[in-house]
């Protein structure tokens, strides 16, 4: 367990009702499988909350937006030290902003057909008793 996901268990041990989870090496703690915080290597934290309240986070302090490559997180903001205690009511607001968003299905790629799918199945093995019929010669 690397420093970012033991400081998520920590933080997990005092949020009720989260869970813990490892997404891309980074500790991320989850309500009904979405993650509402993770942390960073930088031991810094990024959460999920509304809009109007990450614009009034960014002009207090030292709060700003997650930038992930060149693009601006419109949801997420790094908060330094997100163990500190003075951060626990941000990531109860967190989760509580996440819970109350909408479940959303994940869409799943549409399945070939069936018929397509035989014929290639039919064609490979044509194509296979092809290759031994040729090596046995």
């Amino acid at each position: 367990m690397n420093l970012r996901q033991q400081i998520a268990a920590d933080l997990a041990k005092r949020i009720s009702g989260c869970t813990l989870g490892v997404d891309m090496g980074h500790g991320c703690l989850m309500i009904d499988n979405k993650i509402f915080a993770f942390t960073r290597a930088d031991e810094s934290g990024a959460l999920k909350l509304p809009e109007a309240r990450i614009a009034a986070l960014v002009n207090d302090g030292e709060i700003r937006h997650l930038v992930m490559g060149k693009r601006t997180m419109r949801e997420w903001v790094v908060v330094p030290d997100i163990a500190a205690p003075g951060n626990l009511p941000l990531l109860f607001e967190a989760k509580a902003y996440v819970a109350s968003l909408p479940k959303q299905e994940r869409r799943r790629p549409k399945k070939k057909s069936s018929k397509k799918a035989v014929k290639k199945t039919a064609a490979k093995a044509v194509k296979k008793a092809t290759k031994k019929a040729v090596k046995k010669r």
